[in-house]
């Protein structure tokens, strides 16, 4: 679907008065993102555009996974000098993703319209969708962030092992999911599916090698392995991971009982579980995570694989606008 609006645009996506002023920005849309808002969301945003006479082309994901290819379609097919996700978390994972398959430096940015807006949290990027394209054309500010390699795949906010893993999958899996984001209740769906793990899941000894560090653990319920503090829908999962200082902040749980994680888990979303007992920190910029038993790996909420992984840093990969 290219940029293109009424008869004061050619089939380029240009205006002719405008074309090539600012460069050619590229948007990658998830409609379905938070239950349709992403499509609201654009609607509001083309508005705008069309308004300011701004170059644009822009492409709607028709399922998941699809967004990555469009971003290499973007950088190599059209002249786009920044690429922009609309959408949740997993649209900015792939459109990333994307970004770095294409080989192409290209500074990127996010109007958020997903349901968790974790990404969106972490940097204190807008909510405002005309806002959020304020800043991104103004130039307000950018910096560069740090981005995770997770055996072939980069991971931009956190990555998971364990317990975390098996809510993803369950919670991806799940009717409920669609329905509560309907409703604005996108964490609620994730708590629904952490109290159906919770019954199941049986923790295990794992190996985690941090750097040159090796620590042996036992009865690990996960391994969160984080770029920003939040994940999950805002939870402070790790609160003093930061995304452009080169190294990975590592929370273990482990060593507890089911009750006494349930009556933890409220304490994430305020950070507060860092004084818990059963609660470890370490930092890296290599973390190996190898288990007795195979553990479900998700990077950014979405399931990619199974221990033994391995997770590297890589120190301020990627320009984002603020």
């Amino acid at each position: 679907m290219l940029g293109k609006i009424g008869a004061a645009w050619d089939n380029t996506g240009k205006t002719a008065q405008n074309a090539g002023s600012a460069g050619m920005l590229g948007f990658v849309v998830n409609p379905v993102a938070g239950n349709g808002r992403g499509l609201l969301v654009w609607k509001c945003l083309e508005k705008e555009l069309v308004r300011r006479r701004i170059s644009f082309r822009v492409k709607m994901t028709k399922k998941p996974g699809e967004a990555k290819n469009l971003v290499v379609l973007l950088l190599k097919k059209e002249e786009v000098s920044k690429i922009i996700a609309v959408g949740g978390d997993g649209t900015v994972s792939e459109v990333i993703n994307g970004i770095e398959e294409a080989g192409k430096a290209c500074p990127f940015g996010h109007i958020p319209a997903g349901s968790g807006n974790d990404f969106a949290r972490g940097h204190s990027l807008a909510s405002d969708p005309v806002v959020a394209l304020e800043h991104i054309l103004q130039d307000r500010g950018n910096k560069r962030i740090d981005l995770f390699h997770v055996n072939s795949q980069i991971a931009v906010n956190a990555v998971g092992a364990g317990f975390d893993g098996e809510v993803a999958k369950v919670t991806n899996e799940a009717g409920y999911k669609r329905w509560l984001n309907r409703l604005r209740l996108g964490m609620v769906a994730y708590f629904i599916s952490v109290i159906r793990v919770l019954f199941t899941y049986r923790p295990c000894s794992v190996k985690l090698k941090v750097d040159d560090q090796e620590i042996k653990l036992d009865q690990v319920w996960l391994i969160a392995v984080a770029n920003i503090p939040n994940y999950g829908g805002g939870m402070l999962i790790c609160p003093n991971a930061i995304p452009d200082d080169g190294k990975a902040e590592v929370c273990v749980v482990c060593n507890v009982t089911r009750w006494s994680l349930l009556r933890a888990f409220p304490l994430i979303y305020k950070g507060a579980h860092v004084s818990h007992p059963g609660v470890q920190f370490f930092q890296g910029r290599r973390i190996v995570i190898e288990a007795e038993k195979e553990l479900i790996v998700h990077a950014d909420g979405e399931v990619i694989a199974a221990t033994p992984v391995t997770i590297e840093v890589a120190p301020q990969r990627q320009v984002i606008y603020l």
